[in-house]
């Protein structure tokens, strides 16, 4: 601003290249905010039974909610029994992931589906750190607005309207 408080081409360049910048930085951080905060669901996912006592990666990296597992020829639920799902790191991609585990030799390469709700790669597990995460969001929002409101609102621009 100079000594009028008049907007300088200077301050106006500066206050858009800001602007600019912070809305492509906002675009992929909120998408990534998003990401590692939203919980996806399943249904019906196929796939091929391991050998008995060995593992198989489904979808996710954290399982949220009771699994349901049914055969895909009949559509009979398999007893929780002859398998296990859970989180392990995997033996395939070094990562945290959902594992099936087969429990009973009579249901190794059996085709099945299962249904149930995970949390997607990068999932934050915490209540807690989800809810910060969010609000690095907003706040990276309200900045962006200042920085383009503050030059406008100093110059007295709003005065000129009375």
């Amino acid at each position: 601003m100079n000594k009028n408080g008049q907007l300088g081409m200077g301050t106006i360049l500066v206050a858009f290249i800001l602007v600019v910048v912070g809305v492509a930085l906002f675009q992929s951080t909120a998408q990534t905010v998003g990401d590692a905060t939203n919980t996806q669901s399943v249904t019906n996912h196929q796939f091929t039974a391991p050998a008995n006592a060995a593992r198989t990666d489904l979808l996710g990296q954290e399982v949220l909610s009771t699994p349901t597992v049914v055969y895909s020829a009949n559509g009979t639920t398999v007893p929780g029994a002859k398998y296990t799902i859970d989180e392990v790191v995997s033996e395939t991609t070094g990562v945290k992931t959902v594992s099936f585990r087969t429990d009973d030799a009579s249901l190794a390469s059996a085709t099945l589906n299962a249904s149930y709700n995970y949390g997607a790669d990068g999932y934050i597990d915490s209540s807690g750190a989800r809810s910060v995460a969010l609000l690095i969001s907003v706040f990276f929002a309200l900045a962006i607005a200042v920085v383009a409101l503050v030059p406008t609102l100093r110059s007295g621009v709003l005065s000129m309207m009375k």
